[in-house]
């Protein structure tokens, strides 16, 4: 299949399961007009149908407003309220002064007042959306009553109420008024700039924020254009009724919330369009009409808007697993039934000894994950599971855990077939996975974490046997010669201690394979030796490990044999005794890597980056050194020497006490990641999944994230070049996509690695800080990395590099600074630098 086809292929599936919601609520407004219409058959007049159009207005409009809040992860609780103020307040202006426009200016500038009130609580000061707009909801409606009188206001100016009153033909002013501020905020969310950063806040604030956008301006804007909606609403509400109520829009945030959620907007923020808001309110627009001709109660339209809320929810889950269901009936011939479960006895499993997978296969929207892939697991042996990122690792481990279902091949253990459809399934078969990101609940302890969902009861069945899970979480805990107390809450532990636990937990549900995915990315050198004597001892005890690594000397060092994934497919199985590194290199990206940590170093220019005397209290002090124009400075040291924090400071995210940053000798004031960047600076962070992008938007946006000041006018999104700058940098750092449209959540680790060093690329940094670039990357990505730093160094970039990996950092760097406990307690440059150099500044021993 071509590119172009592939590409076209994703598109038309994304637009499919982005209109399954459309037509639910088409199919629901379809149905409740029958009904209606069948039992009022005034409701189809057309006298009733442009009323219920001025009635959906008002709900319409705000709605839209509450949709970019919701984008953004939060909510506005004030509508209603500040509907009724903004109302009172026009109406007594228009009747004090005699003037329609006054009225119309006061009606926005309250509505605005409440909206920037609940933005600078929110975005500035922190205060979670909920409390803030109960607040002042609570405000809102006070003030109305106070100037109010608690009574109506009536308004006779003609003018003013012509927006609420009038029509141009048959059709309702209101309508047209809608339309328009429809379209107009269709644009604005969905081809300029606002738009963007609203996703990108409400996807993932922390890789907003580091991609310069200025996310509390961006909350303030959101709760304005609210509070605004709702001046409007309130100028519609009064002109219908001629009159400033003071209870008017009681209730009227919860129908708002529920045309957006029904509309398909995630109240986890960075879902969502106006589309779906539109008929979200024309959904509860006709039910409220419909009801209101039945003469339902008020009291049960309550209810029924409370389930209407609840079918949003159950809508948004049931098209995730309809989606899910036709991913994995999709070529399923082979797909066993549950009777081969019953077949092999759970209490058989501690004599288990071989579990096979066979021909595996895997697909996603527009990817093959998996494709016929082979794996034997046997007891007593640690296998190496190797492949580039994308390669199929993660996968396979996932559908081994239940977390996947296979589309196609078998799973056998001792030459029985079983099913593993859920996570439940593979434990109860013995299969346990210990996931790169840790699985423990820092407030819970250790003995809790332990017997998390597997917890021991006492007689009466009704009470938890604390006294039993702590003997037992510290029997298990003894067998790692670790001398902890299982009483005390996990978040006080080491990162080590964190991993021992999480072994522990699987040893707790008599595990008989276990899976580690990346086990030492974070450990310290002393910790990783402590687990490989862990994992020797299992090994003995004849637990089967499979251990995924992109680190070479680990897995000579810890594996009896190695199996190969390359491209989804299954590539080879060794001996690891019978193999050499470069054997599995070329196994792994299908060609011969040589020199991986090998670079030409020039020799530097100028100094571009200088930072004197940077401190942050408790963390580091007096931090000093230069950057020049094509070098490569490496930042080593153990955990917590304070590496990450000092480059976080220097590009704006998080503040420092004191201490100054200089660029081509002028002092800067970075106070915020803009800052940076418009100094010519780029990170890419420690941690991608955190600050590095936003999961919900695809590789060509957040590619141009950081880009957006530079390639729109007057905040139009330029989407041709946009566009460029994807496919540019797409080809460039060879990222394995089906789409640039495609969710960057759904690629490999090395390609959103890339994706998030592209991105700052496509900015022509003078300076980049690369904080552990490859971490958690295969070798050839990690490759194809420091290519991509010696040709910046070439081009003259200033570059700052921290590796928890001494060799890179040796290979890599012109120069090395050493931290220790917040300090610099060593500097080399590339040929006096060694391994034991470096280890001793960093413990200390050796300071300078």
């Amino acid at each position: 299949m071509s590119h172009t086809s592939k590409k076209t292929s994703e598109s038309k599936k994304a637009l499919s399961e982005k209109n399954f919601r459309y037509i639910i609520l088409l199919a629901i407004i379809f149905i409740l007009v029958v009904i209606f219409a069948s039992v009022k058959p005034v409701f189809l007049q057309f006298s009733n149908l442009m009323n219920m159009a001025r009635q959906v207005s008002v709900l319409a409009i705000v709605s839209i407003g509450m949709t970019y809040v919701i984008l953004t992860g939060g909510i506005d609780l004030s509508v209603g309220s500040n509907i009724a103020f903004a109302g009172a307040v026009a109406a007594i202006a228009v009747n004090s002064t005699g003037s329609a426009m006054i009225g119309f200016v006061s009606a926005m500038l309250a509505g605005l007042i409440i909206g920037t009130i609940n933005g600078s609580m929110i975005g500035y000061y922190g205060i979670s959306p909920f409390m803030a707009t109960l607040a002042t909801m609570s405000l809102a409606r006070g003030l109305t009553l106070t100037i109010s009188g608690a009574a109506g206001i009536k308004v006779k100016d003609t003018v003013f109420n012509f927006l609420g009153q009038n029509s141009l033909g048959p059709i309702p002013v209101v309508v047209f008024a809608v339309f328009v501020l429809y379209a107009a905020s269709f644009i604005l969310l969905t081809r300029m700039t606002f738009g963007r950063k609203v996703y990108a806040v409400g996807g993932n604030i922390n890789a907003a924020k580091a991609s310069g956008i200025l996310a509390e301006r961006e909350l303030m804007k959101v709760y304005m254009i609210t509070g605004l909606l709702c001046g409007i609403g309130a100028i519609i509400t009064v002109g219908r009724a001629t009159s400033a109520q003071p209870w008017a829009g009681l209730g009227l945030e919860f129908e708002v919330v529920t045309a957006v959620v029904l509309g398909g907007t995630s109240l986890l923020g960075g879902k969502g369009s106006l589309e779906g808001t539109f008929l979200g309110s024309l959904l509860v627009g006709v039910l409220a009409n419909g009801l209101g001709l039945m003469d339902v109660s008020p009291y049960i339209q309550y209810i029924i808007k409370g389930v209407m809320i609840l079918l949003a929810v159950l809508i948004d889950e049931a098209s995730i697993k309809i989606r899910e269901v036709k991913k994995i009936e999709k070529n399923s011939e082979n797909i066993l039934p549950e009777e081969y479960n019953k077949k092999f006895a759970f209490e058989n499993i501690k004599t288990a000894k071989v579990l096979k997978l066979t021909n595996i296969s895997k697909e996603f929207p527009g990817v093959k994950a998996l494709d016929g892939v082979n794996l034997t697991i046997k007891r007593g042996t640690v296998m190496a599971l190797m492949g580039e990122n994308g390669a199929g690792k993660s996968t396979l481990m996932k559908i081994l855990a239940g977390v996947y279902k296979k589309d196609r091949g078998e799973i056998k253990i001792e030459g029985v077939p079983v099913e593993i459809n859920s996570p439940l399934d593979a434990q109860k078969l013995g299969i346990a996975v210990i996931h790169q990101e840790f699985s423990l609940i820092p407030e819970l302890t250790v003995a809790q974490n332990i017997f998390l969902g597997k917890e021991l009861y006492e007689k009466n069945r009704l009470l938890l046997d604390k006294k039993s899970m702590s003997k037992k979480a510290k029997e298990l805990v003894s067998r790692f010669d670790m001398d902890i107390d299982v009483n005390l809450p996990v978040k006080n532990l080491t990162v080590g201690q964190q991993q021992m636990i999480e072994i522990a937990k699987a040893l707790a549900s008599d595990a008989w394979i276990i899976v580690m995915d990346e086990p030492t990315s974070a450990l310290s050198e002393a910790d990783k030796n402590s687990l490989f004597k862990l994992i020797r001892e299992l090994k003995r005890q004849g637990v089967a490990i499979v251990y995924i690594s992109h680190r070479m000397p680990e897995i000579f060092e810890i594996a009896d044999e190695v199996t190969v994934l390359r491209d989804g497919r299954y590539v080879a199985s060794e001996e690891v005794n019978r193999i050499d590194e470069s054997t599995l290199i070329k196994y792994m990206v299908g060609r011969e890597l040589k020199d991986i940590f090998h670079r030409e170093k020039a020799e530097p220019g100028r100094v571009v980056l200088e930072v004197k005397n940077l401190t942050k209290s408790g963390v580091f002090n007096n931090i000093s050194f230069k950057v020049r124009e094509g070098e490569v400075l490496g930042l080593s040291g153990l955990m917590g020497a304070g590496r990450s924090e000092i480059v976080r400071c220097i590009f704006g995210l998080d503040p420092f006490d004191k201490g100054e940053i200089l660029i081509d000798g002028k002092a800067l004031h970075i106070q915020k990641p803009l800052d940076a960047i418009r100094a010519g600076m780029g990170l890419v962070p420690e941690d991608r999944r955190k600050d590095g992008f936003v999961p919900l938007m695809s590789v060509r946006e957040n590619l141009s994230l950081p880009s957006l000041p530079w390639i729109n006018t007057w905040g139009w999104i330029d989407r041709k070049t946009e566009g460029e700058i994807a496919a540019h940098y797409i080809s460039a750092l060879e990222i394995k996509t089906p789409s640039h449209d495609q969710a960057l959540s759904n690629l490999s680790g090395g390609n959103q690695q890339k994706c998030v060093l592209g991105k700052w690329l496509a900015r022509n940094p003078r300076i980049i800080i690369l904080d552990e670039p490859t971490r958690g990357v295969d070798v050839g990505a990690k490759a194809e990395i420091h290519r991509i730093i010696e040709g910046l160094a070439q081009k003259g970039v200033a570059i700052i590099m921290i590796s928890s990996e001494l060799p890179e950092i040796l290979g890599v760097s012109d120069r090395i600074i050493v931290l220790h406990e917040g300090t610099i307690t060593g500097e080399y440059d590339a040929a006096s630098a060694s391994q034991e150099k470096i280890m001793q500044s960093a413990t200390g021993v050796a300071c300078t």
